[in-house]
């Protein structure tokens, strides 16, 4: 039996699967001062009209087609959300070089940092769950949690680590993770750190991220992979999404990852098990679902007319 082994592929998107939506939304409109107070700001003013996304969504298949011959690139999945129905939900090519199998609207794809996103939604839920609160430290929530300067490690906040300026150096804890660290191990040892100035200074990191993710999991005493599977992907019907690599690797329509080589071809070459920063990067989807995501974004949390996410703890996201 052979070993897989967990490699990153560093800043490579070889399969795509993209929710694409305007930013329009339909029947809203300033209703004066009261708005402000009890909600949400209303929805900008339409700078779009059906025939110009019409237009938009007609030319999709060309303009799609035309960038996967330009780059080489295996497999593609497309939604496009407007007015908060799904106008385009197509796939292209396929799911692995060298193998049957085309990508449809159901293929299963790793979607890496897009499960910041999904995070900060799963998190909006939360906080309207009043569980903890956007701007409530982590430390209190996670066992020996500490960064180098202790008053940092008392005052970083939910709010602070998902935006990236609690001053941690890009991409902490990445390293650890390529050589097989778990997830609690390294957010044990982001102590060890430098730190640029809190709250002033902005630095990409997964593990900072994941580090509030996991701190609002224990806040409601269960795990990351349940807490986003209870609060986000069942209530909304996106049941092909996951934040458990498991889910993803036994998935029979999905994606796998390509590297592209030096004569510009594209070879299935890594697997990429994310589990130890899953809330920063371990998510997997579907365009399908992604585009029910869209959906809820644009309407402040809600899908069918049901509240899914708060709208006011979702609108700090935004």
């Amino acid at each position: 039996m052979g070993v897989r082994r967990k490699t990153r592929p560093r800043r490579r998107t070889p399969l795509i699967a993209a929710a694409v939506a305007s930013l329009l939304s339909a029947g809203y409109a300033a209703s004066g001062s009261a708005a402000a107070a009890d909600g949400p700001p209303p929805q900008p003013p339409p700078q779009l009209t059906q025939a110009k996304v019409d237009g938009a969504v007609d030319a999709l298949d060309r303009v799609i087609q035309d960038g996967m011959k330009k780059t080489g690139v295996p497999g593609v999945a497309v939604a496009v959300v407007y007015k908060d129905k799904v106008v385009y939900l197509k796939g292209f090519g396929e799911r692995q070089v060298g193998r049957s199998g085309a990508v449809g609207p159901d293929t299963v794809f790793e979607v890496a940092s897009l499960s910041k996103p999904l995070a900060s939604t799963v998190v909006a839920g939360a906080v309207g769950d009043k569980s903890i609160g956007w701007d409530d430290p982590v430390a209190g929530q996670l066992p020996r949690f500490a960064l180098k300067d202790p008053w940092v490690t008392e005052h970083v906040t939910v709010a602070d680590l998902f935006s990236h300026r609690s001053g941690l150096p890009d991409h902490s804890g990445d390293l650890l993770e390529d050589l097989g660290f778990d997830r609690t191990y390294i957010l044990e040892h982001l102590k060890y750190e430098p730190l640029s100035p809190f709250r002033a200074s902005y630095a990409y990191t997964n593990f900072g991220v994941t580090a509030a993710g996991q701190a609002v999991a224990n806040a409601n005493g269960t795990t990351w992979e349940k807490l986003a599977e209870d609060t986000l992907y069942d209530p909304a019907g996106m049941n092909s999404t996951s934040s458990r690599f498991s889910d993803y690797d036994k998935a029979e329509n999905k994606a796998v990852i390509h590297v592209k080589g030096a004569d510009g071809s594209w070879e299935a070459k890594n697997v990429r098990d994310a589990d130890a920063q899953s809330p920063a990067g371990g998510a997997s989807s579907t365009a399908r679902d992604m585009a029910t995501w869209m959906r809820l974004q644009l309407a402040n949390g809600k899908l069918g007319g049901e509240q899914i996410i708060p709208a006011d703890p979702l609108e700090r996201t935004h």
